[in-house]
Protein backbone atom coordinates (compact mmCIF):
# COMPACT_ATOMS: atom_id res chain seq x y z
CA UNK A 1 0.00 0.00 0.00
CA UNK A 2 1.64 3.30 -1.23
CA UNK A 3 0.62 6.61 0.67
CA UNK A 4 -2.20 7.63 -1.62
CA UNK A 5 -3.39 4.54 -0.45
CA UNK A 6 -2.38 4.73 3.37
CA UNK A 7 -3.86 8.76 3.65
CA UNK A 8 -7.13 7.33 2.37
CA UNK A 9 -7.56 4.94 5.62
CA UNK A 10 -9.64 5.05 8.20
CA UNK A 11 -9.49 3.58 11.28
CA UNK A 12 -12.27 2.71 13.14
CA UNK A 13 -13.56 2.46 16.80
CA UNK A 14 -12.43 4.33 20.09
CA UNK A 15 -8.55 4.38 21.27
CA UNK A 16 -7.35 2.29 23.87
CA UNK A 17 -6.48 3.99 27.15
CA UNK A 18 -2.62 4.91 26.42
CA UNK A 19 -3.66 6.63 23.65
CA UNK A 20 -2.13 10.10 23.26
CA UNK A 21 -4.32 12.44 24.96
CA UNK A 22 -5.44 14.49 22.20
CA UNK A 23 -8.24 13.60 20.43
CA UNK A 24 -7.69 12.33 16.75
CA UNK A 25 -8.92 12.65 14.02
CA UNK A 26 -10.94 10.21 11.64
CA UNK A 27 -9.03 10.37 8.87
CA UNK A 28 -5.16 9.58 9.52
CA UNK A 29 -2.24 11.17 7.87
CA UNK A 30 -4.24 14.53 7.86
CA UNK A 31 -2.92 17.93 9.15
CA UNK A 32 -5.01 17.05 12.02
CA UNK A 33 -1.95 14.77 13.08
CA UNK A 34 -0.31 18.09 13.94
CA UNK A 35 2.95 19.52 12.66
CA UNK A 36 5.72 18.38 14.09
CA UNK A 37 7.29 14.95 13.55
CA UNK A 38 7.42 13.67 17.14
CA UNK A 39 3.77 14.55 17.36
CA UNK A 40 2.47 13.16 14.10
CA UNK A 41 4.79 9.59 14.41
CA UNK A 42 2.67 9.72 18.01
CA UNK A 43 -0.17 9.96 16.85
CA UNK A 44 0.50 7.55 13.90
CA UNK A 45 1.50 4.94 16.45
CA UNK A 46 -1.47 5.42 19.27
CA UNK A 47 -2.39 1.86 18.94
CA UNK A 48 -0.73 -1.07 17.28
CA UNK A 49 -3.69 -0.76 14.44
CA UNK A 50 -2.46 2.61 13.47
CA UNK A 51 1.37 1.73 14.14
CA UNK A 52 1.33 -1.06 11.69
CA UNK A 53 -1.00 0.91 9.20
CA UNK A 54 1.71 3.96 9.14
CA UNK A 55 5.10 1.44 8.56
CA UNK A 56 3.27 -1.15 6.10
CA UNK A 57 -0.37 0.25 5.06
CA UNK A 58 -2.17 -3.36 5.13
CA UNK A 59 0.31 -6.34 4.01
CA UNK A 60 -0.49 -8.68 1.55
CA UNK A 61 -3.96 -6.53 0.94
CA UNK A 62 -5.03 -7.50 4.59
CA UNK A 63 -5.22 -5.67 8.16
CA UNK A 64 -2.24 -5.94 9.86
CA UNK A 65 -1.45 -8.56 12.28
CA UNK A 66 2.00 -9.88 14.23
CA UNK A 67 2.39 -11.77 11.88
CA UNK A 68 1.97 -10.69 8.60
CA UNK A 69 4.00 -7.61 10.07
CA UNK A 70 6.82 -9.93 10.51
CA UNK A 71 6.79 -11.46 7.16
CA UNK A 72 6.08 -8.10 5.51
CA UNK A 73 9.31 -6.94 7.10
CA UNK A 74 11.39 -10.17 6.04
CA UNK A 75 12.03 -9.58 2.48
CA UNK A 76 13.71 -5.84 2.65
CA UNK A 77 15.26 -7.20 5.76
CA UNK A 78 17.13 -9.75 3.06
CA UNK A 79 17.73 -7.12 0.81
CA UNK A 80 19.44 -4.94 2.98
CA UNK A 81 21.27 -7.98 4.25
CA UNK A 82 22.69 -9.02 0.60
CA UNK A 83 23.37 -5.10 -0.05
CA UNK A 84 24.88 -3.97 2.92
CA UNK A 85 26.69 -6.68 3.43
CA UNK A 86 25.82 -7.45 7.22
CA UNK A 87 28.22 -9.37 8.63
CA UNK A 88 27.91 -10.87 12.47
CA UNK A 89 30.47 -8.46 13.64
CA UNK A 90 28.67 -5.04 12.19
CA UNK A 91 27.67 -2.69 14.67
CA UNK A 92 24.34 -1.60 12.90
CA UNK A 93 21.97 1.87 13.05
CA UNK A 94 18.52 1.60 11.77
CA UNK A 95 16.98 5.08 11.76
CA UNK A 96 12.99 5.22 11.91
CA UNK A 97 13.14 1.79 13.45
CA UNK A 98 9.55 1.84 13.46
CA UNK A 99 7.63 -1.24 15.29
CA UNK A 100 10.67 -3.10 14.39
CA UNK A 101 9.40 -4.60 11.22
CA UNK A 102 12.87 -5.00 9.75
CA UNK A 103 14.84 -5.33 12.69
CA UNK A 104 13.82 -8.34 14.20
CA UNK A 105 15.41 -9.85 10.87
CA UNK A 106 18.43 -8.28 11.06
CA UNK A 107 19.40 -8.07 14.84
CA UNK A 108 20.52 -11.67 14.86
CA UNK A 109 22.91 -11.51 12.46
CA UNK A 110 25.03 -8.47 13.57
CA UNK A 111 27.17 -8.20 16.72
CA UNK A 112 24.63 -4.72 17.75
CA UNK A 113 21.66 -3.65 16.24
CA UNK A 114 20.81 0.29 17.31
CA UNK A 115 17.30 1.07 16.56
CA UNK A 116 15.96 5.10 16.68
CA UNK A 117 12.31 6.90 16.01
CA UNK A 118 10.86 9.83 16.57
CA UNK A 119 8.32 8.02 18.04
CA UNK A 120 8.26 7.11 21.38
CA UNK A 121 5.00 5.25 20.90
CA UNK A 122 6.53 3.57 18.04
CA UNK A 123 9.66 2.84 20.30
CA UNK A 124 7.83 1.36 22.58
CA UNK A 125 5.64 -1.46 20.45
CA UNK A 126 9.15 -1.91 18.83
CA UNK A 127 10.52 -3.13 22.34
CA UNK A 128 7.51 -5.29 23.02
CA UNK A 129 7.66 -7.21 19.89
CA UNK A 130 11.78 -7.29 20.14
CA UNK A 131 11.72 -8.07 24.02
CA UNK A 132 14.36 -10.80 24.88
CA UNK A 133 16.97 -9.68 21.92
CA UNK A 134 20.27 -9.13 23.86
CA UNK A 135 21.95 -6.84 21.36
CA UNK A 136 19.45 -4.43 20.44
CA UNK A 137 19.09 -1.12 21.53
CA UNK A 138 16.08 0.99 21.05
CA UNK A 139 16.19 4.82 21.90
CA UNK A 140 13.85 7.98 20.83
CA UNK A 141 15.06 10.79 19.22
CA UNK A 142 14.48 14.34 20.24
CA UNK A 143 15.16 15.70 16.45
CA UNK A 144 15.95 15.00 13.23
CA UNK A 145 19.71 13.57 13.91
CA UNK A 146 22.05 11.78 15.66
CA UNK A 147 23.99 13.63 17.88
CA UNK A 148 23.39 11.09 20.80
CA UNK A 149 25.80 8.65 19.27
CA UNK A 150 29.92 9.36 18.66
CA UNK A 151 31.49 9.42 15.52
CA UNK A 152 32.42 6.31 14.08
CA UNK A 153 29.78 4.11 15.72
CA UNK A 154 28.75 1.88 13.47
CA UNK A 155 29.80 0.02 10.66
CA UNK A 156 26.15 0.29 8.31
CA UNK A 157 23.46 2.55 8.98
CA UNK A 158 20.25 2.71 6.82
CA UNK A 159 17.46 4.33 6.24
CA UNK A 160 13.89 2.55 4.70
CA UNK A 161 10.90 4.36 3.71
CA UNK A 162 12.20 6.93 6.22
CA UNK A 163 13.67 10.34 4.35
CA UNK A 164 10.74 10.10 2.13
CA UNK A 165 9.06 11.90 5.01
CA UNK A 166 11.53 14.13 5.89
CA UNK A 167 11.55 18.03 4.66
CA UNK A 168 14.95 17.71 2.28
CA UNK A 169 16.54 20.08 4.82
CA UNK A 170 16.66 17.05 7.60
CA UNK A 171 16.80 14.43 4.88
CA UNK A 172 20.02 15.97 4.53
CA UNK A 173 21.19 16.65 7.65
CA UNK A 174 20.66 13.12 8.35
CA UNK A 175 23.00 12.09 5.67
CA UNK A 176 25.29 14.10 6.80
CA UNK A 177 24.61 12.76 10.62
CA UNK A 178 25.14 9.40 8.88
CA UNK A 179 28.52 9.95 7.30
CA UNK A 180 29.94 11.26 10.57
CA UNK A 181 28.59 8.23 13.04
CA UNK A 182 29.86 5.44 9.88
CA UNK A 183 33.80 3.75 10.88
CA UNK A 184 35.89 4.81 7.83
CA UNK A 185 34.69 2.05 5.12
CA UNK A 186 30.94 2.23 7.00
CA UNK A 187 28.16 1.31 4.30
CA UNK A 188 24.80 3.61 4.22
CA UNK A 189 21.65 2.84 2.32
CA UNK A 190 19.00 5.58 1.55
CA UNK A 191 15.69 5.47 0.10
CA UNK A 192 14.23 7.70 -1.87
CA UNK A 193 10.81 7.95 -4.08
CA UNK A 194 11.61 9.25 -7.91
CA UNK A 195 9.84 11.62 -9.27
CA UNK A 196 10.34 11.30 -12.93
CA UNK A 197 9.12 7.80 -12.51
CA UNK A 198 5.07 7.49 -13.00
CA UNK A 199 4.08 6.54 -9.62
CA UNK A 200 6.60 8.57 -7.86
CA UNK A 201 4.96 11.74 -9.84
CA UNK A 202 1.16 10.28 -8.79
CA UNK A 203 2.52 10.45 -5.45
CA UNK A 204 3.82 13.77 -5.41
CA UNK A 205 0.64 15.19 -7.15
CA UNK A 206 -1.51 13.64 -4.65
CA UNK A 207 0.24 15.28 -1.76
CA UNK A 208 0.06 18.36 -3.66
CA UNK A 209 -4.17 18.19 -4.83
CA UNK A 210 -4.89 17.38 -1.01
CA UNK A 211 -2.55 20.72 0.21
CA UNK A 212 -5.07 22.41 -2.07
CA UNK A 213 -8.29 21.03 -1.65
CA UNK A 214 -7.22 20.70 2.80
CA UNK A 215 -5.35 23.76 2.98
CA UNK A 216 -2.78 23.09 4.89
CA UNK A 217 0.62 20.32 4.28
CA UNK A 218 0.53 17.22 5.65
CA UNK A 219 3.47 16.39 8.55
CA UNK A 220 3.75 12.94 7.11
CA UNK A 221 3.45 13.50 3.20
CA UNK A 222 5.57 11.98 0.63
CA UNK A 223 8.46 14.14 -0.99
CA UNK A 224 10.53 12.90 -4.09
CA UNK A 225 14.01 13.32 -5.74
CA UNK A 226 14.92 12.98 -8.93
CA UNK A 227 18.30 10.91 -9.34
CA UNK A 228 21.08 13.23 -9.55
CA UNK A 229 19.40 15.46 -6.45
CA UNK A 230 19.96 12.03 -4.53
CA UNK A 231 23.67 11.71 -5.98
CA UNK A 232 24.38 15.35 -5.28
CA UNK A 233 23.28 15.20 -1.67
CA UNK A 234 24.44 12.09 -0.58
CA UNK A 235 28.12 13.34 -2.08
CA UNK A 236 27.52 16.63 -0.48
CA UNK A 237 26.78 14.70 2.86
CA UNK A 238 31.02 13.07 2.45
CA UNK A 239 30.20 9.73 1.21
CA UNK A 240 31.21 7.90 -1.84
CA UNK A 241 28.13 6.51 -3.89
CA UNK A 242 28.29 2.44 -4.82
CA UNK A 243 27.46 2.28 -8.03
CA UNK A 244 27.45 -1.32 -8.29
CA UNK A 245 24.97 -1.50 -5.62
CA UNK A 246 22.72 1.68 -6.16
CA UNK A 247 19.47 1.89 -8.16
CA UNK A 248 19.74 5.47 -9.22
CA UNK A 249 18.82 5.51 -13.12
CA UNK A 250 17.00 8.73 -14.24
CA UNK A 251 13.26 6.92 -14.67
CA UNK A 252 12.87 3.24 -14.12
CA UNK A 253 15.48 0.94 -12.38
CA UNK A 254 16.57 -2.51 -12.77
CA UNK A 255 17.10 -4.85 -9.13
CA UNK A 256 19.08 -7.22 -8.73
CA UNK A 257 16.78 -9.29 -6.44
CA UNK A 258 13.14 -9.74 -6.56
CA UNK A 259 10.94 -6.40 -5.50
CA UNK A 260 9.37 -7.17 -2.21
CA UNK A 261 6.12 -4.93 -3.34
CA UNK A 262 5.02 -2.58 -6.64
CA UNK A 263 6.44 0.13 -4.75
CA UNK A 264 9.82 -0.28 -5.27
CA UNK A 265 9.09 0.21 -8.82
CA UNK A 266 9.56 3.71 -8.09
CA UNK A 267 12.27 3.83 -5.70
CA UNK A 268 15.90 5.27 -5.54
CA UNK A 269 18.41 3.59 -3.63
CA UNK A 270 21.58 5.20 -2.90
CA UNK A 271 23.99 2.97 -1.51
CA UNK A 272 27.03 4.56 -0.24
CA UNK A 273 30.33 4.29 1.50
CA UNK A 274 32.58 6.27 4.07
CA UNK A 275 36.06 7.12 2.73
CA UNK A 276 38.60 4.68 4.56
CA UNK A 277 40.73 8.37 5.18
CA UNK A 278 37.35 9.90 6.34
Amino acid sequence: MGFIDKIKYVIKGPSPDNAVPDAAPTELWSPEMGGEYAGFWDRMGRDRAGAYLAVAGEPFGQPATDESISEHGKDTAEILAQVLELGPADRVLEVGVGVGRIAEHLAPRCQTFTGIDISKNMINIAGERLAGAGNVRLEVTEKSDLSMFADASFDKVYFQVVLIHLDREDAYHYMREACRVLAPGGRAWFQFYNLLHPGGFKEFEFAANYMVEHGAKTRGRVHCYTAPEVRMLVERAGLSINEERSCLEPESQTFDFEIPDTDWEFYLIAVAEKPDDG
